[in-house]
């Protein structure tokens, strides 16, 4: 009677164990990212689906208004010169998001986000005069990517909307503006400049796929381990 012995051998059952307990470790990783990210995009769904709040006097934990729709009045200084910020509109096109301060009748100023333009638009820039109503969603301040250029303020030069920066360029103190930024509402009409309403939520929820992958790869793994040991075994076997 002929025996089919496993014979894999120590050095590749090592191996092996090694690189399952990594594709194992991988795998339960990015399973235990699924439900804080799935809780995120639910709640950036309520917040922009709710009816706008009045921003408070006071905001002690802007993260928790953040993609949520704000309303506010205030009042763009006369002498208030927009800061172009370099930035993709939602169809992907290069432009620059324009932001300057409005000053709230009582409270800190808000750094708000006034559209976008395409990049070659050499036009002057209108904004409000007056005390003006204003709704927008509230982000938070941007930060850059391990690939972002600096920002030069003294150039004019902007590429991460960098709400502290963007302050101290329009000469606010600390604590006179607000730890975040408003994006102001409105259609994306190609033929109004600049476009409003240009927030974009791209946050990828493939955790689930991924860790389906990192547990595929260790069984495939298993398979090609006991498969090869048991071809070895018959190699050895007399």
């Amino acid at each position: 009677m002929k025996i089919n012995r496993f014979a894999p051998g120590l050095g590749l059952t090592l191996s092996v164990a090694v690189s399952l307990l990594i594709l194992a470790s991988l795998g339960v990783w990015q399973y235990m990212k699924v439900a804080p990210k799935t809780e995120l995009l639910a709640r950036i769904e309520a917040g922009l689906g709710a009816a706008p709040m009045a921003l408070p006097l006071h905001v002690d934990a802007p993260l928790a208004l953040d993609y949520h729709r704000v309303k506010f009045t205030g009042t763009v200084g006369a002498a208030i010169v927009p800061v172009r910020v370099f930035g993709l509109n939602l169809e992907g096109q290069p432009g620059y998001f324009l932001y300057a301060p409005v000053k709230r009748p009582h409270g800190a100023a808000v750094i708000v986000n006034f559209g976008w333009v395409p990049i070659d638009y050499a036009g002057d820039i209108a904004l409000p005069k007056g005390k003006q109503h204003y709704q927008g969603i509230l982000r938070q301040s941007a930060y850059p990517g391990m690939m972002t250029p600096d920002n030069d303020p003294s150039k004019g030069t902007w590429f991460t909307a960098d709400v502290a920066a963007l302050a101290a360029h329009f000469g606010l103190g600390s604590k006179d503006y607000y730890p975040f930024r408003v994006f102001l509402d409105g259609a994306s009409d190609a033929q109004s400049l600049p476009q409003l309403g240009q927030v974009q939520v791209s946050i990828p929820n493939n955790h689930f796929q991924y860790a389906l992958t990192w547990f595929g790869l260790g069984l495939a793994l298993i398979g090609v381990y006991v498969a090869f040991g048991f071809k070895n075994g018959r190699k050895a076997t007399p």
